[in-house]
Parts: C-alpha cells; sequence; structure tokens
C-alpha cells in the first residue's frame, strides 16, 4: 500500500530528532557495551542506525539506474527479506560503521542534517535506486522511518532509556510492518484474543 508523502516526510524528520536526543544521552561509558542488540555494541548499533539516512542521500546523489522497479514499501522488504545472506550483510556493514566512529553525537548530527536537506529538496515521485530496485523517493522513505524508529527504540532498550517515538514516526512505522503480516494474528492480539508467537517478526 503506497504511503502519504507528507506522513512520511513528518517521520523521517521527527524520526531524526528523536534518534539525536536519544544518542546525546547516552553516557560515554555505555557507547561500548556489548550485546546492545545480538552481538552489536551500543556504537555500532547507533552508526547502524544512521545508515538509514546515509543510505537514502547516497541513492540520490548516485546517476539513475532501472533493473527492477518496486511497487512501495512492502515490496521493498518483500524483495530485501527473501535474500537469506541479508541480515549478515548488515551486521558486517554495522560492525564496520562502529569502528569508523569517533564522536557519535557530532557526526550523527551531520549526517542527520545533510540528508533531511537533501529529502526536502527532492520531489516526492522522484526516483531512488536502491540496490533491491527502483521506487519513489517516498516510498523508500518509509522504509527508512522504519528503520529509524525500530533501532531508536533499539537504542532506547540497551541504554535504560523511556521507550518514545513521535507519533508520526511510530505512525509511519506501523503502517509498513503491519502490512507486512498476516492481518488476522494481529487482530486477535490487538484484541485481547490470542497471544503472537514468542518467535513473531515480520523483519525475521
Amino acid at each position: 500500500m503506497l504511503q502519504h508523502p507528507a506522513a512520511v516526510r513528518a517521520g523521517f524528520e521527527e524520526g531524526g530528532h528523536t534518534l539525536l536526543r536519544t544518542l546525546r544521552a547516552i553516557t560515554p561509558d555505555l557507547w561500548d557495551r556489548q550485546g546492545a542488540l545480538g552481538e552489536w555494541t551500543v556504537r555500532e548499533l547507533a552508526a547502524h542506525a544512521l545508515r538509514a539516512f546515509v543510505t537514502v542521500e547516497g541513492y540520490l546523489m548516485a546517476e539513475p539506474t532501472v533493473d527492477r522497479v518496486l511497487a512501495d514499501a512492502t515490496e521493498y522488504y518483500a524483495t530485501v527479506l527473501a535474500d537469506p545472506a541479508v541480515h549478515q550483510g548488515v551486521a558486517a556493514r554495522g560492525r564496520q560503521a562502529g569502528r569508523q566512529m569517533l564522536d557519535p553525537v557530532g557526526e550523527a548530527e551531520a549526517v542527520i542534517g545533510q540528508a533531511v536537506a537533501r529529502v526536502a529538496a527532492t520531489a516526492d515521485d522522484d526516483p531512488v535506486n536502491t540496490f533491491a530496485g527502483q521506487m519513489t523517493l517516498i516510498e523508500y522513505l518509509a522504509t527508512r522511518v522504519v528503520e529509524i524508529g525500530v533501532h531508536t527504540l533499539d537504542l532506547q532498550r540497551a541504554t535504560g532509556q523511556l521507550l518514545e517515538l513521535h507519533p508520526d514516526t511510530s505512525g509511519v512505522v506501523l503502517s509498513v510492518l503491519t502490512q507486512l503480516a498476516a492481518p488476522a494474528p494481529l487482530i486477535l492480539a490487538l484484541t485481547g484474543r490470542q497471544p503472537l508467537a514468542a518467535d513473531f517478526n515480520v523483519l525475521g
């Protein structure tokens, strides 16, 4: 299902603000804590979260090519998650980015500011050539809001902060993620009729 452009743009900008507040609240002794999310440290997890901004800016700067056209954010995730090696690649890139991150907050301020400015100067339906295929800016941006929102919550959990996202961000995250799930189990869980399976994960 296509996302509403204004809602996605608001979710992206507010997600950046919340991520920055979360990073600024992390004390020096926590950055290299192990096990923040699986095998990642807090620093590596922060570096991975910032890739949501790095990738969208990088794709917008790249020369346009057309290999495969993706209709929306849901098809993007379905395509990406069909690759069994995707999680290994994500983990490796996160560790590498973490090793290169010396000033997490300062680097985050610069990266987020640059990406938000470039997105603001780009039309909703401009093509974005991702590694999975070409899609419109707004649909790709919706996937970045998901990554920003989920990993901001991961960072808050790992560092003992209050779990919170701006409603503009959480609205986009929920819109995309619920489209990846079978509706019946979600409806039953949300109405208290049947709990979700312990290993339930639409991004697994």
